[in-house]
């Protein structure tokens, strides 16, 4: 990502004498200024509807909008609706199969979630806490 860097400080050429030749401003410097303009601009993310490509690290707070293609590796909060693919937190792996959200612990399947909101359990699970 390129950020924009100013060739020509116009403002010093203001303070020179009347008939110094540094004073004329050039078609050319204006012309690689606003070519530096045009490649700071070029490489940035729009605000509207912006798309990344590459690695993200760090920590995102507001909402997504729009796909995720890859992996997303911590702690999600939130709704996740239409998400297919995989979140993996801590310990535990959710993915999306068949219109059910699989919970997957080291590896194993341990239950899933259909559509209608039906928990079924597909291996050993010990429930804490009163119900």
């Amino acid at each position: 990502m390129s950020n924009y860097t100013k060739s020509t400080n116009f403002a010093t050429k203001d303070s020179l004498p009347s008939g110094d030749a540094l004073k004329i401003v050039k078609g050319t410097e204006i012309d690689t200024e606003f070519n530096n303009i045009a490649t700071a601009i070029a490489t940035k993310a729009d605000l509207a509807a912006p798309t990344f490509t590459g690695n993200v690290t760090g920590t995102f707070v507001g909402n997504i909008t729009g796909n995720v293609t890859g992996n997303v590796t911590g702690n999600v909060t939130g709704n996740t609706s239409g998400s297919s693919g995989s979140v993996a937190t801590t310990n535990w792996t959710i993915t999306e199969s068949s219109g059910k959200l699989v919970f997957s612990y080291g590896g194993a399947a341990k239950f899933s979630i259909d559509s209608s909101g039906n928990m079924i359990v597909t291996g050993n699970v010990t429930a804490y806490g009163t119900p």
